[in-house]
Parts: C-alpha cells; structure tokens; sequence
C-alpha cells in the first residue's frame, strides 16, 4: 500500500495516480478535505482501491491518527511518498533573509522538513512492528535546496536542504529493515504552489534557463516516483534524483 502525502494536487496526485496505475492501493493524504475527495474522483479511471486520509504532516497527533487509520483500511504502509509541502515566498513578498519574519520561516519548516520527519518516523516505527518486503520511502526536494536558490525564500530553500540529509541519515538507518530512502530533487514544477509563488511574466525568462526548453510538469516528476518506488530501483538507496530538464547538472 502507498501513502501519499500533499495528495489532493500538483506532484502528490501526479504520484498517486502513477502508482495506481501499477496496481498499488492508495492512501491519498492532504489537509483539504474536498481536495482530496476530488482527487479520489480523479483516480477513479485507475481501478485502484482508494482511500482519503485528512492529514497534517505538521501535527504529531495528526499524522499518527492517519497512518492509524490508513493501515486499519489499507493494511501496512509499504511505499511512503512525501509530497506536502508549501512555499512562503510569492509576487510581491522579498525573498531577502534580513526580511523573512520567524512567523514565516516556522511555518515553512513546519510543513517542509518537520513534516518529513513526523512522517517519516511514524512509517518507521509502524514498520519496526509490522515489517514490510521491499519498502520505499521517496521525499520531495528541491534544486533550490542544492544551488540554495537564486531568487527562492530563505525558508523554503532551507526545509528543502533539511530533507536532502534527513534521507541520507534515514537510508542509511534503514537499510537492515530492506527499506530503500531515496530524494526527488525537482526543478521547476507548473503546480499550484508554483503559479501562486511565481510572477507569470519571469516564466518564459525561466524557461529559457532551463535547457531542455520547458517548466516541468508533475507527471515529470512522477514518472520518477514511479521508478523509485518499482523493483527496478531495489538497489538504490540514500540517492538524490536530479528531475530539472538540466536546469541543474552536477
């Protein structure tokens, strides 16, 4: 069975559907409520077996009450996909540290990089009574956490950066458990959080930096998902995937 978090749109419904379409039960996770019950319509094409799961990935009570209650329908979480997340900066609002308030900046980790680790922690500690074949937990990155952003907010860049060592730490901790921890660092992705953040008239400019000639889509990121969840990627563990047309190349 896979979780996913941030389920009711942009990447985390891209993955969920991708994941239903190999035959994976799914427990859509998110905040939005009618969100999420729109997403679940949307999955519906998939023959999936599909449940909701009102989720704040900032909340310890929150997230052990809906792995509770996913398990409880779904049976254990083998597949962990870790979509949630917000960003603080937008049009309009400086993306200078000197600016960013601690209202802004605990807001952002609390979703970005705490809400990784609360979900994180209680898929592990769930699995540590119930052991699971060929576990998978696959966290969502960020370019701007590698390159530390050009224009990005400080905080967002910074819980994207947290999430980068979390995984290491976590597939090296996991290892013994057959457990594989790996990242999605992704490039600009055309979701919501994107068009809310961006100021239209800087995408073609974006665009333009990015060589394979185009913003991303959520099915490009997706389709990694896909991947590091699937036998093909029973191997790897502890990676970082790079899903960016190139806009960064190490």
């Amino acid at each position: 069975m896979a979780l996913v978090t941030g389920a009711a749109g942009g990447i985390g419904l891209a993955s969920a559907r991708a994941l239903a379409a190999d035959g994976c039960r799914i427990a859509l996770a998110d905040l939005d409520p009618d969100g999420l019950e729109q997403a679940k319509a949307a999955l519906a094409d998939t023959g999936a077996v599909v449940e909701t799961i009102v989720l704040n990935v900032a909340d310890e009570a929150s997230v052990k009450a809906g792995f509770a209650t996913a398990e409880a329908v779904l049976g254990p979480v083998s597949i962990l996909v870790l979509c949630a997340g917000i960003m603080g900066g937008g049009p309009g609002i400086s993306s200078e540290l000197a600016d960013v308030t601690l209202e802004q900046w605990e807001q952002v980790n609390a979703v970005n990089a705490r809400g990784t680790f609360l979900c994180m922690r209680e898929f592990l500690r769930r699995r540590r009574e119930m052991p699971v074949s060929d576990g998978r937990i696959i966290t969502l990155s960020s370019a701007a956490g590698q390159l530390g952003g050009y224009r990005g907010d400080p905080a967002y860049v910074a819980s994207k950066a947290a999430i980068l060592g979390l995984t290491k730490i976590a597939a090296r901790q996991c290892a013994e458990q057959g457990i594989t921890v790996n990242c999605i660092a992704a490039g600009p992705v055309r979701t919501g959080m994107f068009e809310r953040a961006m100021d239209p008239d800087a995408v073609p400019g974006l665009a333009a930096r990015i060589p394979l000639g185009r913003v991303g889509s959520a099915d490009d990121v997706a389709g990694a998902v896909r991947y590091l969840a699937g036998d093909a990627a029973r191997w790897i563990t502890g990676a970082t995937l790079d899903v960016n047309g190139g806009y960064r190349m190490q």
